[in-house]
């Protein structure tokens, strides 16, 4: 009976050992899959490998708030009438920095190769309160 214990125990540690290395190499691979939610875009990274300098003023952040609108630029925070170098910031929006240099305006925007698009499909006011339910 004892030898019969042992080899039930024996089978069962070599059956956990199996399923534990088996779990574990698929969660190293699920891992491996896994990618850093706050890494920069890959172009991001082939643009400053490319050796690609900025010149001029470069947006980093816009912050806006019901009482404040701010943006980061060239690494300082910047609020509507500040200088930026010689220019001055006009107007800041969810996208963009607008800058003034005298007669020449400067528009920074925090994404410059995504524009807005109008969406397709909007609900109406009566589709979004529920309205036309059971009509045909």
């Amino acid at each position: 009976m004892a030898q019969y214990i042992n080899m039930a125990a024996g089978k069962a540690v070599i059956r956990n050992l199996a399923v534990a290395l088996l779990c574990g190499g698929s969660l190293q691979a699920a891992a491996q899959a896994l990618t850093d939610p706050t890494r920069p875009p890959a172009v991001v990274n082939a643009d400053a490998q490319a050796g690609e300098v900025a010149t001029g003023p470069v947006l980093q952040s816009i912050l806006i708030s019901s009482h404040r609108a701010e943006a980061i630029i060239n690494g300082r925070t910047v609020k509507a009438g500040d200088k930026v170098g010689e220019a001055t910031v006009v107007r800041i929006t969810e996208s963009e920095v607008l800058l003034r240099n005298g007669r020449e305006q400067q528009a920074l925007k925090l994404f410059p190769n995504i524009e807005k698009q109008p969406g397709r499909g909007a609900a109406t006011p009566q589709r979004a309160k529920g309205g036309n339910k059971g009509t045909s």
